[in-house]
């Protein structure tokens, strides 16, 4: 359970989730392809996140769901302002969630399925390590 929750704390802040140092995004949106750190390569296959959207796509709409039900469930209040509140939910809480949800997808994949060595370029300071070779400067 303690290696569930330190994935997850990694997930949130946005660092790899093999070595926890290194961050996941170099701009607003855009993300590494490799850690900075350790080098291990973010994305393993092709269509790697689209898991990613499928939370970003569930939890956007729950809440914006959660905003704009009871308001329309309220006969008095008319319909525009209703879509005016509701629309820019809709729209600005996918791309507000992108990050979080990448990270989060990140963590929860390596916890269900586990970094081994293969998935290491052989140039990542944690490989070299585990197999006794210290790179001195």
């Amino acid at each position: 359970m303690k290696r569930f929750f330190i994935l997850l704390m990694r997930g949130l802040l946005l660092r790899c989730p093999v070595c926890g140092q290194g961050k996941l995004f170099c701009g607003i949106y855009k993300m590494n392809e490799h850690c900075p750190v350790c080098r291990f390569k973010f994305e393993r296959e092709e269509g790697y996140y689209t898991s990613s959207m499928a939370i970003n796509l569930v939890v956007s709409e729950l809440i914006a769901a959660a905003i704009v039900l009871p308001l329309a469930a309220i006969p008095s209040i008319p319909v525009l302002p209703v879509l005016l509140i509701g629309g820019p939910f809709a729209l600005l809480l996918p791309l507000l969630l992108f990050r979080p949800s990448r990270g989060l997808w990140l963590a929860m994949d390596h916890y269900l399925n586990p970094t081994s060595g293969n998935d290491l370029p052989d140039e990542s300071p944690l490989l070299q390590r585990s197999r006794g070779i210290r790179n001195e400067k």
